[in-house]
Parts: C-alpha cells; structure tokens; sequence
C-alpha cells in the first residue's frame, strides 16, 4: 500500500534555489513538487514560479522513505563563506491572489 507523505520546507537566503524556477529543483524518483505557498497564496507547479526567500516549498514522496533524500534536494544552500545576506528579489505577489 502507498503511503505518500506531504513535505515543506522554507526558503532561506543561502537557499541554492532562490532565483530559480521551481521546475529548476532536482528532486528525488517517487516525489513530486506541487507547488510554492507564499503570503498565505498557493501557486501550483505547473505555473513554475520563480523561488523567493521564504517561500515554502511544497512536495509529495510517494512513500515516507524518500522524505529524508527530498528534504536533502530542498535545502540545497551555499556554502558558508556565500557573501550575499539576502536573495536579491523581491517577492512577487500575484494580485488575484487569495
């Protein structure tokens, strides 16, 4: 029996993913990304918004085994010694948004 397991993490400026579209993130077999919640408004996948600091990202395994591997692939961040302090863009909120 499939037992998917829903995971989210948040968007931190050392965050390799800021700037980068969300079809961008190599996930792991068997997961899935779904989309980004930011400001209390979802944008689904298939939209393929561009990564803000804190944004969280959201995504499935299909079993609760491969969590540990998709957490891995969604807290990819700089090295320690990265200069900058914040992602340089600003967060879009899409008007029709909730």
């Amino acid at each position: 029996m499939i037992e998917p397991a829903l995971f989210g993490i948040i968007v931190q400026p050392n965050s390799s993913h800021c700037g980068l579209p969300l079809s961008a993130i190599q996930i792991p077999e068997c997961c899935a990304l779904l989309g980004l919640l930011r400001q209390e408004c979802i944008i689904p996948a298939s939209e393929n918004p561009t990564i803000f600091v804190e944004d969280a990202i959201l995504a499935i395994a299909l079993h609760p085994m491969f969590v540990p591997a998709l957490k891995i692939a969604l807290k990819r961040s700089h090295p320690l010694y990265y200069s900058l302090n914040n992602c340089l863009l600003k967060t879009y909120v899409p008007e029709n948004c909730c």
